[in-house]
């Protein structure tokens, strides 16, 4: 009776937060695949190392489950509390391999903005096999205490568990009908921006005025022949020679 209430509940948690098949990568198949938010959340169940889960992520084409905010703490907590009761954690992608004590996603955010570790946990952490917990560098997500995350050797045989893989959803580009036929298109809009320049609508005025007139002379032109300052002889000399000597002259 336990087994079957189990599988009901496991359909209609399914049912409710269960992915479009259209909003995931076809490879991730349609079992234990969930939607929440721009993501794709897939879960694995089955024994496995951080190290491990991880590698069979990014082989999927994502990444190890990033728990960025609470409302994402809480889907995994509703979706995940229904489902087959002997799993009692999941890996997440936190780290702290590179800084001890220093924990972010392996996307690569330079901090976290929001944990949700259990006390003694993470930064705090106090060690379990190792006393100052310098080996226990990858995030588990514990079942059996409310969801808090613990901090985990990464590679140790002791310690396989279920994981989350995350992936981002596909992009879809407007569908639109020609002929009958459907087709998907692509439309780049270019950004212009306006000319700041104004606008030349008048030739450039001169600085100095034009030359109306033709330039002035300043020495009167000469307009007649020269007057002579001699007068001219108006009666010429007449002389005659005759047998007698002498001269008249008409004055």
């Amino acid at each position: 009776m336990d087994t079957l209430k189990l599988c009901l509940l496991s359909f209609l948690i399914h049912a409710a937060y269960g992915a479009p098949a259209d909003e995931c990568p076809h490879n991730l198949g349609k079992s234990d695949l969930y939607s929440y938010g721009n993501f794709c959340l897939k879960v694995h169940y089955g024994n496995y190392d951080w190290v491990d889960a991880r590698h069979r992520c990014q082989k999927e084409g994502g990444d190890l489950i990033q728990i960025r905010d609470s409302g994402m703490q809480q889907f995994l907590q509703r979706v995940l509390s229904g489902q087959r009761s002997e799993d009692t954690g999941f890996w997440i992608g936190a780290s702290d391999s590179e800084s001890e004590s220093h924990w972010k996603w392996v996307a690569g955010d330079p901090k976290m903005t929001y944990s949700h570790w259990s006390s003694g946990q993470g930064p705090s952490q106090s060690g379990f096999l190792f006393s100052d917990g310098g080996h226990e560098d990858c995030a588990l997500m514990k079942i059996h205490d409310g969801f808090r995350w613990h901090d985990y050797e990464c590679s140790l045989f002791l310690y396989h568990y279920s994981f989350i893989c995350q992936h981002d959803k596909l992009v879809h580009s407007h569908t639109h009908h020609t002929n009958g036929q459907h087709g998907s298109t692509t439309v780049f809009i270019p950004q212009t921006f306006p000319d700041t320049t104004p606008l030349s609508t008048d030739a450039p005025i001169p600085t100095t005025p034009p030359d109306t007139d033709a330039p002035i002379p300043t020495t009167q032109p000469i307009t007649d022949a020269p007057v002579p300052t001699t007068p001219p002889d108006t009666q010429a000399q007449i002389s005659t020679t005759g047998d007698s000597a002498g001269v008249l002259i008409i004055g």
